[in-house]
């Protein structure tokens, strides 16, 4: 797995896409098309899109308004019309890549953002759900009805859009933010800061019956959520994926030795439960530290969320190239490789988690960042195939049919029912070197001067599963006259396709 989160936000990079509100739908899709064939340059699989920075979509709803993002007022859609994300599915999957949609479901504005609201924003819609907590505009997620709909506004998604992924970050509750208050202490007033309390005292004495304490009250109302969002995704689509990127440390203390900010206490995160009770396909934790920092935290975190892993999910750490790319100090332009590279190294490469996902696409970009050109040099020289996950699927596809319709293509076609997701089709050149290209389950003939060399003569073609399962592969040798369909099956490693 290497994937890339983007988003319109302005932060520390700027924004990744759009690059600014207000372009045309033109500058926009030409934006897009742009960055996703960076992406795919790089030797990134996997895009992780912003569809929900604050109670509001970047693709076409009637549930939410329309982002300002995209056109500087929000509800104020494209003109002329288009769909963003459908656009952004369509050419991610054309080019071999997966789309991630990525939601914030509890924030309801994005601070220090001044717009005005649109009439069917939350803020306005549900009032009595809406709470200020000092620069902070939230959703209440103590309310049950305000759950519910935050739900289904994601589900709206998953029903209507060929998503591969539903994928929410580290905001549930709000980060805690503190006030300076004037007090009396010895005698003298004097000016102290002090922590802001998250203003649900009323949503607990509604709804907190059964609790004595509301901290708790509060981490069972988001696993309430999470735990409902899994089940609604795979009672509806099996194959979409939910993935979660939690703060990096679960516990101030866990493991021994790692101190910081307490995310199951400060923000009511028990994101270790979500993994242990397996309402995830993966968790993302964000390691964003670096490999020799204090405490050692990436590594050690690194192998602790990997202990508390019964079910066997997939766990892909965030890592923070944003840190490269505004030169913070303790963060050189080797770091994220050298990440890549510890994470491989300490764990057995068979191991079906493998993988990572930047933050962000703009620090991939940004400045003439050379953090892009570093990896697709180095660790991703060869392209990469997403991790199995076999809990989603049964059997996996039987090889694929291949068949010469016309001089400069093949025909592939599924070798039983089984639902193909992906293609991957391997090339072995002149120079005796087996290359790798991915292409949509959908497509059906493919041409052969888009597979690079092909002086060996050969192609392997294998089909790939809803789930990432993979079926054995066919290799069919090519004559100047047609196609020679001796086929020859074998079973590799899904790790041979991963690095070949």
């Amino acid at each position: 797995m290497r994937g890339v989160w983007v988003t319109p936000l302005d932060a520390m990079t700027g924004p990744d896409w759009p690059s600014r509100a207000g372009l045309t739908p033109d500058q926009q899709r030409a934006e897009m098309r742009q960055m996703l064939d960076r992406a795919k340059a790089i030797g990134l699989n996997t895009i992780v899109l912003h569809v929900r920075t604050a109670g509001d979509a970047l693709y076409a709803s009637q549930l939410v308004p329309w982002s300002a993002f995209l056109s500087g007022k929000q509800g104020v859609g494209p003109k002329p019309a288009y769909d963003p994300l459908a656009y952004a599915i369509s050419e991610a999957h054309a080019r071999g890549l997966q789309l991630h949609a990525w939601f914030n479901p509890f924030r309801a504005a994005v601070p220090d953002l001044n717009v005005k609201a649109a009439a069917n924003h939350v803020t306005r819609a549900h009032k009595s759900w809406i709470r200020k907590y000092g620069t902070q505009t939230w959703i209440d997620p103590g309310v049950p009805a305000a759950r519910a709909q935050v739900l289904k506004e994601i589900m709206d998604v998953v029903d209507r859009y060929d998503i591969d992924a539903v994928h929410l970050d580290d905001y549930f509750y709000p980060y805690r933010e503190q006030r300076t208050v004037t007090k009396r202490i010895n005698g003298r007033r004097r000016r102290v800061r002090e922590e802001i309390p998250f203003p649900d005292a009323t949503t607990f004495k509604t709804y907190g019956k059964g609790f004595k304490d509301r901290s708790d009250w509060r981490r069972a109302n988001i696993d309430k959520f999470v735990q409902q969002l899994y089940g609604e995704v795979k009672r509806r689509k099996p194959w979409v994926l939910v993935g979660i990127s939690p703060f990096g440390i679960w516990r101030s203390g866990q493991p021994a030795g790692i101190t910081g900010l307490d995310a199951y206490a400060e923000i009511y995160a028990d994101a270790r439960k979500w993994l242990m009770e397996g309402w995830v396909d993966y968790m993302a934790p964000q390691l964003y530290w670096p490999i020799y920092g204090d405490q050692s935290r990436f590594t050690n975190l690194d192998q602790w969320w990997r202990a508390q892993n019964p079910k066997g999910r997939a766990i892909w750490p965030g890592l923070f190239d944003a840190q490269v790319a505004v030169q913070r100090e303790g963060w050189t332009v080797n770091e994220i490789a050298a990440q890549i590279e510890r994470l491989r190294t300490a764990r057995d490469m068979t191991d079906e988690s493998n993988g990572h996902i930047h933050f962000r696409m703009g620090a991939l970009l940004w400045n003439n960042s050379s953090i892009g050109e570093r990896l697709r040099t180095t660790v991703y020289s060869e392209p990469a195939l997403w991790p199995a996950m076999p809990w989603l699927g049964a059997t996996p596809p039987a090889g694929p049919r291949v068949s010469r319709a016309v001089v400069e293509g093949i025909d592939v076609a599924p070798g039983d029912s089984v639902h193909v997701a992906w293609w991957v089709l391997q090339t072995l050149g002149a120079d005796g070197r087996w290359r790798t290209t991915i292409k949509h389950g959908t497509e059906r003939r493919i041409a052969l001067n888009a597979l690079g060399d092909l002086g060996g003569g050969r192609v392997a073609v294998t089909a790939v599963d809803r789930a990432g399962q993979i079926s054995e592969a066919v290799v069919v040798s090519i004559a100047d006259g047609g196609l020679q369909t001796a086929e020859i099956p074998i079973r590799h490693p899904q790790s041979a396709i991963r690095y070949p």
